[in-house]
């Protein structure tokens, strides 16, 4: 559970580090005469996987800002709204 002090983009983020963590734990340990062996270890793993959703979570937010609807150039003036009561 979050606590209030914790925004909402943080659990985000933490679901994102679950799911990568788990991705890489599946793909990374060997098996070796019926016993599973971690190549790397699980903590760096766990580590990775923080710091890989918080730069996904940065450009996914880049990106979606500058998929939005962008300021053209325009520049109206108060004399602009003055014109459009006429």
């Amino acid at each position: 559970m979050t606590s209030p002090s914790q925004p909402a983009t943080n659990s985000r983020a933490q679901d994102l580090a679950s799911r990568i963590y788990v991705e890489l734990v599946g793909r990374a340990f060997l098996r070796v005469e019926n016993a599973a062996v971690f190549k790397p270890d699980p903590a760096e793993l766990a580590k990775l996987s923080l710091q890989l959703a918080e730069v996904f979570r940065k450009h996914e937010a880049a990106a979606n800002a500058a998929a939005g609807p962008q300021n053209v150039g325009y520049k109206v003036e108060v004399a602009d709204m003055a014109k459009w009561e006429k």
